[in-house]
């Protein structure tokens, strides 16, 4: 689901390559928009820049690069941080705010946080809101998983059997290794925040099984379905509806019971950032740019009055479906999982 690099898009390739972000100021914009790439980024593009600049007449540029180096980025140069506004996920968002790095967002200044979904708003503060969400189900292959599992019981069970060759994400997956892989397993068998111990065990069953590998990057997954080295595969929803209608017409898509751990990116103002970024982000949430960027991306989104592509309508996971991860709890919680982690499964 996330990916990229630290690249200014409108500079020259040849400076673009030794550049950081930090000299993103030098590039002439009326604002700078931190994003993700790949198909992310140009949904973006299409459903919320461009309409942005045509209506208001500004320009921005939109950056690539990893939510932790732009939060350390932005702590080193408060007063002139290299960024307006930022695409984050959950954790990193809830870590921006306990940091000080970003603006309140009043609802005068942002209208259309009003048409933001309750059960999405309720996670905000005040200083940021989720923006669009994927569920982290399971994409398999329909010729050699002829019984994909239910529920993630099954999942853990079967392939300790061997009725398949999984994958799952790593602990440091950012937005997914520790919800998805961590916290989900932990509550699934009894544990929780405090008690990843129950779910560790059932993941150390399935690797010594040797019916298990381990991703970050999600472009290896859907390498791995593709040349047969895996069979099915945790992974988001978005990324794997794309992948199946791109001719992919042996593999299907779905979302194991009690539901699927949700991955919700959001979009903040950075502190000191322009001003011209409330009008922006406002912009972003718009039942117009909602309903493009979900359809686009096959993502769920959160403004109330957006619609979707009929054509894709029903890859959507429906909000009744998704589970939300007790996100400001597990941000303290990072460095001891991962440690735990790579002592007991590996790196």
């Amino acid at each position: 689901m996330r990916n990229g690099v630290w690249i200014v898009r409108t500079m020259p390739a040849a400076l673009g390559a030794t550049l950081l972000l930090g000299l993103g100021a030098a590039v002439a914009a009326d604002l700078t928009v931190g994003a993700f790439g790949g198909i992310w980024e140009q949904s973006l593009r299409k459903c919320v820049v461009e309409p942005f600049q045509k209506r208001t007449g500004k320009t921005v540029d939109v950056v690539l690069g990893a939510p932790v180096q732009w939060l350390n980025q932005i702590a080193a140069t408060p007063t002139k941080p290299p960024l307006d506004v930022f695409y984050l996920p959950s954790e990193n968002a809830y870590d921006a705010i306990d940091r000080g790095l970003v603006e309140a967002m009043p609802p005068e200044k942002v209208p259309n946080l009003g048409d933001v979904r309750e059960q999405f708003r309720q996670l905000g503060t005040g200083f940021g809101t989720p923006h669009n969400y994927g569920g982290m189900g399971i994409i398999y292959n329909k010729t050699t998983v002829k019984d994909p599992p239910k529920d993630w019981k099954a999942f853990v069970e079967g392939t300790i059997a061997g009725k398949w060759k999984a994958s799952m994400p790593t602990v440091t997956y950012p937005s997914g290794g520790l919800t998805a892989s961590v916290w989900s397993f932990a509550k699934e068998y009894g544990g929780g925040v405090n008690n990843i111990a129950p779910g560790l065990e059932q993941i150390k069953k399935m690797q010594k099984s040797g019916n298990i590998a381990f991703w970050f990057d999600p472009n290896s997954v859907l390498n791995g379905l593709k040349s047969g080295d895996i069979d099915l595969a945790m992974y988001w929803d978005g990324r794997a509806w794309a992948f199946i209608d791109d001719g992919n017409k042996d593999f299907d898509y779905l979302s194991p019971k009690p539901g699927v751990v949700v991955g919700v990116t959001w979009v903040q103002m950075v502190k000191n950032g322009s001003p011209l970024a409330y009008d922006y982000i406002n912009q972003t949430l718009s039942k117009e740019s909602q309903s493009c960027f979900g359809s686009a991306i096959r993502y769920g989104i959160v403004n109330k009055n957006a619609t979707f592509d009929p054509k894709i309508a029903h890859e959507i996971t429906d909000p009744s479906l998704i589970i939300f991860p007790p996100y400001k709890e597990i941000v303290p919680m990072q460095s001891k999982w991962v440690e735990t982690w790579n002592k007991e499964i590996g790196r």
